[in-house]
């Protein structure tokens, strides 16, 4: 369960994304302003009913009522004897807030094959036989993929996967009761879950997590005749390749797949060719990697399919994609000087727009500084990288900084040096 400071947190950026004042929210909420300030403030606990009038409010789809209950069995002992409680969460059905508690086991072993097995599923689909598929729900649990989003980028992963997984488990069983018209959109929307549970699974590490869901978000998209989200997985994995082991070659392979893909839009052709970028710069090949970055923004300036800008850079807002993609290869390529002038400009407005994104773009300029010789900034910047991985923590971030300290080892004798060095060996390991 989430801590009432966290989620206050959450709520002002919920609040302040789309421009509404204290006193707003309370008279649509039918409280007074101190009630939303101290809920915000983590000094009182948000309750069931603030919770699904500030969801109705904000438009997030059941997300804050999801947060806000946790994660627990206790309250179905009849349903969930016999089951590690570890192993149990609740999800929340729409249009009344029913709790009703999943097995995560059952839920990850079956919904490949969409089969249902297990007592904790049996009793699901008979409360899911209660609620009527319609447009409306599809609304409300894109609403809440949204949402999801936004949290995404103040929260663990951790503190958000089970919500999304209980909104997939759901929608795989209303898509089985919804008529056949509404199948695809259904599957598409599954799929858009699966590649965020991919791409969380990555963030947390868990790197077999990370697999399967990038294969569910393939296996739906196809049934929903969505071609993008196909020939994103080949960039996903891309992506995972880097993050997991940071192999160049294996990601340019992954990356050019999308190339042999007949009809490939040009949108995850431009996403290809800067995964194809990134892995020459790991190969030390600028040249390539130029040209690679040349061809993205190329693809990338072309017009784009419907569905497809649903896909990719889904933390970086109002940037400039050319000098993320750019900083990022100089980084790979060791030209620290370069990503300075462009990632310090940068980072006051990242932290007040993402905090995930803020803190792995620091953890970048912390690797940067180390490679242009400034080992006193550089440890400064990993600590305050170290000190934000508290609450969101990021396998992209913790790459960065291990990489960091490779570089600080030509200083091993300064005292911050070491300090910095013990403290990621015990507290930043990377598969």
């Amino acid at each position: 369960m989430l801590g009432d400071a966290q989620l206050g947190a959450v709520l002002r950026e919920l609040r302040t994304a789309r421009r509404l004042t204290l006193a707003v929210v309370a008279r649509r909420a039918g409280c007074v302003e101190s009630t939303v300030s101290y809920v915000e403030c983590g000094h009182r606990r948000l309750q069931p009913w603030l919770a699904q009038e500030l969801d109705r409010i904000y438009e997030t789809g059941g997300v804050i009522a999801a947060l806000a209950s946790g994660v627990s069995g206790k309250a179905h002992e009849d349903l969930t004897s016999g089951v590690p409680s570890s192993d149990v969460f609740v999800v929340l059905l729409p249009r009344g807030g029913v709790s009703v508690p999943l097995s995560r086991r059952e839920v990850l072993a079956t919904l490949p094959v969409g089969i249902v097995n297990g007592k904790l599923q049996s009793q699901f689909e008979r409360v899911l036989d209660d609620v009527r598929p319609d447009s409306d729900l599809l609304k409300h649990f894109t609403d809440s993929f949204d949402g999801f989003q936004e949290a995404a980028r103040m929260l663990s992963p951790q503190q958000l996967m089970d919500g999304l997984l209980g909104n997939v488990a759901i929608l795989d069983g209303l898509r089985r009761r919804a008529a056949q018209c509404d199948s695809q959109r259904y599957f598409g929307l599954q799929a858009r879950y699966a590649e965020s549970l991919s791409w969380l699974s990555e963030e947390a590490g868990d790197l077999s997590g990370a697999i399967y869901w990038i294969d569910r978000a393939s296996q739906w998209a196809q049934a929903a005749t969505w071609s993008a989200m196909t020939e994103y997985s080949f960039v996903r994995r891309s992506m995972m390749v880097i993050s997991f082991s940071g192999d160049g070659r294996r990601a340019i392979d992954q990356a050019r797949l999308v190339f042999e893909i007949s009809g490939a839009s040009p949108r995850m052709k431009g996403l290809a060719a800067k995964q194809m970028a990134y892995g020459y710069a790991l190969t030390g090949n600028s040249d390539e990697s130029h040209r690679a970055l040349d061809d993205a923004m190329d693809w990338l300036a072309r017009p784009t399919r419907e569905g497809d800008t649903l896909l990719g850079q889904r933390s970086v807002v109002d940037e400039d994609l050319f000098a993320i993609f750019q900083v990022t290869c100089d980084i790979y390529l060791g030209h620290g000087e370069s990503a300075i002038r462009v990632l310090e400009p940068k980072l006051a407005a990242l932290s007040r727009s993402s905090a995930r994104t803020a803190t792995i773009t620091r953890a970048k300029l912390a690797r940067a500084y180390a490679h242009a010789g400034q080992p006193a900034e550089a440890c400064r910047l990993a600590w305050e990288t170290l000190h934000d991985m508290e609450q969101v923590d990021s396998l992209s971030a913790r790459g960065e900084l291990r990489r960091t300290g490779r570089i600080l080892d030509q200083w091993h004798g300064r005292s911050d040096v070491r300090d910095l060095t013990h403290r990621l060996g015990s507290r930043t390991p990377v598969t």
